[in-house]
C-alpha cells in the first residue's frame, strides 16, 4: 500500500520530468551532504534541478514519459538532473562537476528524446551557449549586406581616390 509521502514523492517527479528539456543520471557514491549541496547550488545557477531520487519511485513517475527508456536499468545510488533551460549550461556545469569530483559520475541521460552518452554529454558541453550562436547566425545573415554596402561605397571611394591622384599630378 503506498504511502502518502511517497505519492507525493512521485508527483514531484512527475512534475519535474513534465518541466524539463532534458535529464541527465549522475552517481553520487562517496560524496558528502556538503558536496552534494554545492553540486545543487551549480545547478541551481545553471536553471537545473539535482534530486537524489529513489529509484522505484522515479520508475513509477517516469513511466509513460519521454525519460522511460533511461530509468529501466536504474541501480544503486542516483541523483537526476532536470534540465529547465538551455541544456548546453547544464551540460558545461555538470562537466566541471565531474572534474572537481572525481566521486560525482555520469551515468545516462536523456535530452530531446535521444539518450545521451558520456562522449555526447562531453560534446554538448564544448557548443557555445544559446546566445553565442544567435549572435554566430545573426552575424551571417547581416554579412551579404554589409558585404554588399561595402561593394557600393567602393565605387566612389575609389573614384575620388583617383581624382585625387590625377590632382596632385597636375599640382607636381
Amino acid at each position: 500500500m503506498p504511502t502518502d509521502k511517497k505519492i507525493k514523492i512521485v508527483e514531484e517527479y512527475k512534475n519535474l520530468i513534465e518541466g524539463c528539456k532534458a535529464v541527465f543520471i549522475t552517481d553520487f557514491i562517496g560524496l558528502t551532504v556538503e558536496e552534494i549541496s554545492m553540486v545543487r547550488r551549480k545547478l541551481d545557477d545553471a536553471n537545473a534541478k539535482y534530486k537524489v531520487v529513489k529509484n522505484t519511485l522515479f520508475k513509477i513517475a517516469s513511466k509513460d514519459s519521454m525519460i522511460e527508456e533511461i530509468t529501466e536499468n536504474l541501480v544503486g545510488t542516483n541523483g537526476a538532473v532536470f534540465v529547465q533551460d538551455d541544456p548546453v549550461i547544464v551540460a558545461k556545469t555538470l562537466n566541471e562537476i565531474i572534474k572537481e569530483y572525481n566521486n560525482f559520475k555520469y551515468k545516462t541521460g536523456i535530452l530531446e528524446g535521444k539518450v545521451i552518452s558520456e562522449e555526447q554529454l562531453e560534446a554538448l558541453a564544448k557548443l557555445p551557449s544559446k546566445e553565442v550562436l544567435q549572435a554566430q547566425m545573426l552575424a551571417l545573415f547581416v554579412a551579404p549586406a554589409t558585404n554588399m554596402v561595402n561593394l557600393l561605397a567602393a565605387t566612389p571611394r575609389n573614384f575620388l581616390n583617383l581624382l585625387n591622384a590625377y590632382k596632385n599630378q597636375k599640382e607636381n
